[in-house]
């Protein structure tokens, strides 16, 4: 029991870490804007969309199979 609850402490430790890079990023880039061309900044906000979308889709997913393992319990 303690070692499966300690499993889902790391789980939320990496989805915390990866959200704080994408904060970094979105900081980065509305920080910088003024001085990057046009599609730099293009490119910027669509691969953060990419990356959120597949942070989210992740994350429910991971969470999705944790609930289906416990209710096969």
């Amino acid at each position: 029991m303690k070692t499966k609850r300690l499993f889902y402490r790391f789980q939320q430790l990496i989805i915390l870490l990866l959200h704080l890079v994408l904060l970094k990023w979105m900081h980065f880039s509305l920080t910088e804007s003024g001085r990057l061309e046009f599609s730099e900044v293009l490119y910027h906000f669509l691969g953060m969309a990419l990356y959120g979308a597949l942070l989210i889709r992740g994350c429910a997913y991971w969470g999705q199979y944790h609930w289906k393992k416990e209710q096969k319990k």
